[in-house]
């Protein structure tokens, strides 16, 4: 009776912007840059490249655009597979600030240490509570905090090598409507649903579910300078395990009452066992000329660690386990960097490919529904102050249109197409001392 969701993501909710700068080119330099401290994250090899301290500050705005088109969702046929009722449920996509903060500091010429404060994973939206798919999904909140304290060590002047260990912290919150007139039918006779009022769609109760977890992992990496020119950064993050405990309530309308022996509200506590995919990046830059840089990088993202979410029940209610079999991802992107001769200003732009895990419309989820999508993206570096530099950077993601073909707990089929869109403004400060 209550759907759950998953809280991971990559083209899902993996939340790439952990640099401002590193955005304004796609994220395309992020496994071989050392000029802000988001390598902590990105490649804690790189650290050792600092001379004296560092500390970057970032934020960030991310507004998605989610809007469903019904075509033919329906109540179970079972039930009379009539069209569900209700609207379309506005845009979903809600506005989310991402912040980071991230600081190196050299301790001898081949030492240095780092610690990063980020937001890794992360997700929010919501319908209008009526809405055709709210058996579903109302709102979906879900957060993840993360802080990376890394080791660096120059091992020659052309090769270091990183390490990290990660501590995160997992919330969420997440609401969906409870149909009591069809777990009616599916219990007791259609005469004494219908003389109680107890029909699909006529008894609509309210379920929540809030639920926190602390796991634990570890980063490392590497940066090796090729020549002057060329630098070559590869990186592993890795996966994470979550056993997210917390509460379940379900709100009962006076009708069903009969259902749960006079009970106008369910308590429960629930469980569920979610592991965060690893991730590998690699990526290269060269100088082509004092005032052009181009850089590229490649990202694989360990999604099929993720087959089904399901969720326990401490009281009779009964698992919820949606079936996800989501797919193992690639991330492609390259960027362009153009220095101006003053050395003041620095200008980028790119362009990235970053693929979804969903593998069709039957496995997509009305919480989360992902799609491919296409990076392009504009940065700025100003300098002002020699060891002070601003960062600026907009990104617009073009995403494919997403079917749906969703069942949910009480039978009915969520049928429709999703139109996504997202747009990422990002400032950062940037300070060495």
């Amino acid at each position: 009776m209550l759907c759950a969701v998953v809280p991971a993501y990559s083209a899902g909710i993996a939340i790439m912007e952990q640099s401002v700068k590193e955005l304004g080119q796609a994220f395309s330099g992020a496994p071989v840059q050392s000029d802000d401290a988001s390598m902590v994250f990105f490649n804690p090899g790189a650290m050792s490249q600092v001379r004296g301290r560092l500390l970057s500050m970032a934020g960030y705005v991310i507004a998605p655009s989610t809007s469903f088109q019904n075509d033919s969702s329906h109540t179970h046929p079972a039930l009379g597979g009539a069209p569900l009722r209700g609207g379309e449920g506005g845009n979903a996509g809600g506005l989310l600030f991402v912040p980071n903060v991230y600081f190196v500091q050299e301790l001898t010429k081949r030492f240095a240490i780092g610690f990063g404060f980020n937001t890794p994973f992360g997700m929010q939206n919501g319908y209008h509570a009526d809405w055709k798919g709210r058996y579903q999904a109302i709102d979906s909140d879900i957060t993840v905090f993360n802080f990376n304290p890394s080791l660096s060590f120059k091992i020659t002047e052309n090769l270091s090598v990183g390490a990290g260990f990660d501590v995160q912290y997992l919330q969420s919150k997440l609401t969906n409507a409870v149909d009591f007139g069809a777990a009616c039918l599916s219990a007791l006779s259609p005469g004494i649903c219908a003389s109680q009022g107890l029909l699909p769609q006529s008894a609509d109760g309210f379920a929540a579910m809030k639920g926190d977890s602390v796991g634990f992992g570890y980063n490392f990496g590497a940066l090796y300078t090729l020549n002057p020119d060329t630098r070559i950064g590869v990186s592993y993050r890795s996966r994470v395990h979550h056993d997210v405990h917390g509460n379940a309530n379900i709100a009962i309308p006076g009708q069903a009452a009969i259902l749960t022996g006079g009970q106008r509200a369910i308590h429960a506590d629930a469980q569920t066992a979610v592991t965060l995919p690893d991730s590998v990046l690699f990526g290269l830059s060269h100088r082509l000329h004092p005032r052009w840089m181009i850089s590229t990088d490649v990202q694989w993202t360990h999604w099929s660690l993720i087959r089904e979410l399901r969720t326990e029940f401490s009281s009779a209610v009964r698992d919820d386990v949606i079936d996800l079999k989501w797919q193992d991802t690639w991330r492609y992107a390259a960027g362009i960097n153009y220095f101006s001769e003053s050395g003041k200003w620095v200008l980028r732009s790119g362009f990235a490919y970053d693929q979804s895990p969903v593998p069709g419309v039957q496995h997509r989820s009305a919480r989360i529904p992902d799609s491919s999508r296409y990076w392009l993206t504009f940065g700025l570096t100003y300098a002002v102050l020699k060891n002070v530099h601003l960062h600026a950077a907009y990104a617009h993601l073009f995403m494919n249109d997403a079917g749906i073909s969703k069942s949910g707990a009480s039978g009915e089929s969520l049928i429709g197409q999703y139109s996504n869109q997202v747009n990422i403004g990002g400032l950062q400060l940037d300070w060495r001392f």
